[in-house]
């Protein structure tokens, strides 16, 4: 059944912020994550826009957002990155970075292809096709 075109943009935009979180921590490893520096930086960032799209999302569609597992987690790490830097633990984030965004892409491909082709632009069209 197709979503409501919000409830599809904050979908796609949280995978697009999933994405870039692998992106960013890449193969990183625990050791060389908590040194900190600009993969921590781009990694809490990417993060933070996951909890934040999903945050949308929820007001947005609380029915769809209820579908993502942890959706009030992710949205709790989004707060503490945002909102309460003194308390943020790195093994977490490069935990939730490097196992459960890989859980959460899947997820959201599911309710994106229920949602139907993007009515704005054909994701799927091949350069020259649109």
């Amino acid at each position: 059944m197709p979503h409501e075109p919000a409830a599809a943009a904050f979908l796609w935009d949280t995978l697009a912020f999933a994405k870039n979180v692998q992106v960013a921590v890449g193969d990183t490893s625990i050791d060389a994550y908590l040194l900190g520096g600009p993969v921590a930086w781009a990694t809490e960032r990417q993060i933070e826009l996951v909890g934040e799209a999903l945050n949308n999302l929820r007001k947005a569609s609380p029915e769809i957002a209820e579908r993502v597992p942890d959706v009030h987690k992710i949205i709790g790490m989004r707060n503490v990155l945002v909102h309460g830097y003194a308390e943020v633990n790195d093994r977490i984030v490069w935990l939730a970075a490097t196992t459960s965004i890989p859980t959460l892409i899947p997820v959201l491909k599911a309710l994106l292809d229920e949602a139907g082709p993007d009515p704005i632009v054909d994701w799927t069209a091949q350069p020259g096709e649109v």
